[in-house]
């Protein structure tokens, strides 16, 4: 695996309202031009940095050096300045002040001449991470199971600062229960039904528009499911600018609504990455009605999808019943 421009990326500090590439399954990371405006300093900061960090970085990563003709070949583009970069995308959205100071912050770490980074994505499968979906029913039925479990978690005896814990992992954890539904659903259908993993190779930009050699052709064809649940295991399940394609495109039918997931998002947000506290210090509070909303809410949107694709099949059995192949 070569360089990858994400490791030490601050991305998971910013909310889903600060993504602006929607449906884009494959291009780096572009904020909002709205949220921008009205973001808070530190996310404003952070949005620029990762943006640059996300299209470029210091070329010994990614750029054969000459010595005899006295630096870098940047072979695939650039070299390419901050100050160049960072103003022409977002001045007049942010305050000059701001863009100079990361245009400053990224010359100190690298100096001006940065090299683009490499955007193929990285679907390797890892059979280590591997699971059975053998059942259409499987994704809801395990969902189910781990919410019942997460209830359980809620009677153990504790005193009010364990319980209060418990309150929050349980709250994390039901998100975490959301996201291995999703990831579940589309394995099981890439997994089992060729019409699916069809429809989300043509479609779905990651992999339509993917660049492979001829000689790459016929390997590629024999690993495809392989390669798409590669993909599957590198993807950010609450990203739902990510996943929304993939029951759209793929497997053709149109989610509920996950407006409802947003703030519960944000506040498992602030407990897994602010040790449980808020932008501004506070701590995050968990009431046992809303973690109870959120199972029902969770559980009802599960039972809606696994209804719609269902629906979904049965309709193509109907359509192979009356056009069968010949």
């Amino acid at each position: 695996m070569g360089y990858d421009p994400f490791e030490d990326s601050e991305l998971a500090n910013l909310p889903p309202e600060a993504y602006g590439n929607v449906f884009d399954t494959d291009g780096p990371f572009d904020p909002d031009d709205n949220w921008l405006r009205a973001a808070e300093r530190d996310d404003q900061l952070t949005a620029m940095r990762e943006w640059f960090l996300a299209r470029y970085c210091d070329p010994a990563h990614e750029t054969p050096y000459n010595g005899r003709e006295g630096g870098y070949l940047f072979i695939h583009g650039g070299p390419y300045d901050p100050g160049d970069e960072i103003p022409d995308r977002f001045s007049g959205i942010v305050d000059e002040d701001l863009i100079q100071g990361v245009v400053d912050e990224l010359v100190g770490e690298h100096g001006d001449a940065w090299a683009p980074i490499n955007h193929t994505p990285d679907d390797e499968w890892d059979e280590r991470f591997d699971f059975d979906v053998s059942a259409r029913s499987a994704p809801l039925a395990k969902l189910r199971e781990r919410l019942a479990q997460a209830k359980k978690i809620l009677g153990l005896q504790g005193d009010a600062e364990a319980k209060d814990l418990a309150m929050k992992l349980v709250f994390s954890n039901s998100i975490g229960v959301l996201e291995a539904f999703l990831y579940e659903t589309v394995y099981y259908w890439v997994d089992n039904d060729k019409a699916a993993l069809e429809s989300i190779v043509r479609k779905l930009p990651v992999f339509r528009d993917e660049k492979i050699t001829l000689g790459e052709m016929f390997e590629r064809q024999k690993g495809l499911v392989t390669h798409v649940k590669g993909h599957l295991q590198n993807m950010v399940w609450h990203r739902w600018d990510k996943v929304v394609p993939f029951f759209k495109l793929g497997l053709e039918i149109k989610l509920p609504s996950l407006k409802a997931f947003d703030a519960p998002l944000q506040k498992r947000h602030d407990i897994v990455h602010r040790g449980g506290h808020d932008k501004a210090g506070n701590s995050v509070q968990i009431l046992r009605e809303e973690l109870d909303a959120l199972f029902v809410a969770i559980d009802a949107f599960a039972f809606e999808v696994d209804k719609l694709l269902i629906e979904r099949a049965d309709k193509v059995a109907v359509v192979d019943e009356e056009f069968p192949d010949f």
